[in-house]
C-alpha cells in the first residue's frame, strides 16, 4: 500500500528552524528529555569463548522498561572504542552476538557485533525497544504509540534514548572511551536519531536506517512496513532528513549504507540528502568523515556492509 494522501500535501503551519536550533527542536518532537551522565545497570554472568567475554548486562529506560543487552570484550587486549550495536525489528542481542558470523543466502546478518569485538572494540548489543522479542504484539505496540502522544513522547524517542542511555553504559565500561553507534533497519534509525540529539556520541552508521527523506517514504514508499513510530509527529513542519543530518553530524564521522532497492527509503530520498550533507561536511572542514554507500539491493544487512562498518570506525575511533 503506498500513500493515501495528496502529492502535492504542504504541512499545516510550516515553522522552518534555523540549522543551530534543529538539533533542540528535533529533541523536542521526539520527546527525548536530557539523558544521564551516569546510567545504572545491573551486571549477571559471564562465559568466555574463542577469545571473546560475553557478560549479561542490562538496565532500564525512562518508562521503566528493562532493556536487555549482552557486553562483548576481547579477553588479550585492553578495552577498545565501545559500539553500541542494535539489532531490527525481527533482532535481539543474541543474535547480534551469536557465536558464529554468517547470513544465509537471505535473512538477517547473525553475529556482526560479536565479529566487531573480535576485531578489537568493546561491543554492547542491545535488544531494543520496538523488536519483536520486546513489543510484545503489533496491537499493543500501536496503542503504546497512541497514549504516549498526548505526553509529548514518541517511540521513535524512546528507541533513541535507549540507544543513548546504553551508550552512556558503555562508556562507563570502557572508562570514558569515545563511543560509537551502529544499527540495521530498527537500529539504524536509533542510530542517527540518536547521535544527531547528542553531540557527544564520537561517531555513527546506520545501514538500512531508513535516514533520506521522510516526505519521500510517505509519498513514494510501501507505508505498510513501517510502523506508526517511525512519522515522528509535527517533524516535517520544521525540517526533513537533510536538514537533520546536515545540521546535527558534523563534524563528527557518519557513515550510511543505504541499498537502492531498500524498501524502506526510496533511493531518491538518500539522492537528494548526499549532497546537502555533502556540503555541510565539507565546510567543516573534513570531507573524508561522511561516507555513504549505495550498493544495488534490497532491505539487507551483508557481511560486506560490516566490513565497511568495521573499517569505518577503525579509522575514525581507532586510528584517528
Amino acid at each position: 500500500m503506498y500513500s493515501i494522501i495528496p502529492q502535492d500535501l504542504r504541512p499545516a503551519f510550516p515553522a522552518p528552524i534555523p540549522p543551530a536550533a534543529i538539533r533542540a527542536k528535533l529533541q523536542e518532537l521526539l520527546g527525548l528529555e536530557d539523558i544521564p551522565q551516569e546510567v545504572d545497570f545491573a551486571v549477571g554472568a559471564t562465559t568466555e569463548a574463542k577469545g571473546i567475554g560475553t557478560t549479561t548486562l542490562s538496565f532500564e529506560n525512562s518508562l521503566g522498561e528493562t532493556v536487555p543487552g549482552l557486553l562483548l570484550q576481547p579477553l588479550d587486549s585492553p578495552p577498545g572504542p565501545g559500539l553500541v550495536c542494535i539489532p531490527g525489528t525481527s533482532g535481539t542481542a543474541e543474535r547480534v552476538a551469536h557465536p558464529r558470523f554468517y547470513r544465509q543466502r537471505t535473512g538477517p546478518l547473525y553475529g556482526w557485533g560479536r565479529e566487531l569485538a573480535r576485531r578489537g572494540f568493546t561491543v554492547l548489543a542491545i535488544s531494543p525497544k520496538g523488536c519483536e522479542a520486546r513489543r510484545q504484539s503489533p496491537e499493543r505496540w500501536a496503542t503504546e504509540n497512541k497514549l504516549l502522544a498526548p505526553y509529548g513522547r514518541t517511540q521513535m524517542g524512546v528507541l533513541a534514548e535507549e540507544a543513548l542511555r546504553a551508550a552512556r553504559v558503555l562508556a562507563a565500561i570502557t572508562d570514558g572511551r569515545r563511543v560509537g553507534l551502529a544499527g540495521m533497519s530498527l537500529g539504524g534509525n536509533a542510530t542517527w536519531y540518536a547521535m544527531a540529539c547528542a553531540p557527544w556520541i564520537a561517531a555513527g552508521a546506520p545501514v538500512c536506517g531508513g535516514v533520506g527523506s521522510m516526505a519521500r517514504v510517505i509519498h513514494q514508499a510501501d507505508i505498510e512496513r513501517h510502523s506508526a513510530y517511525y512519522f515522528v509527529p509535527g517533524l516535517l513542519r520544521h525540517f526533513d532528513h537533510a536538514e537533520i543530518v546536515a545540521a546535527c553530524m558534523p563534524p563528527r564521522p557518519f557513515m550510511m549504507v543505504a541499498p537502492t532497492r531498500d524498501e524502506d527509503m526510496p533511493r531518491q530520498g538518500v539522492d537528494e540528502l548526499v549532497p546537502q550533507v555533502a556540503a555541510a561536511y565539507a565546510a567543516s572542514g573534513h570531507s573524508d568523515r561522511f561516507a555513504v554507500y549505495q550498493p544495488p539491493d534490497n532491505h539487507a544487512f551483508r557481511a560486506e556492509y560490516l566490513d565497511w562498518m568495521a573499517n569505518f570506525f577503525k579509522r575514525f575511533l581507532v586510528d584517528a
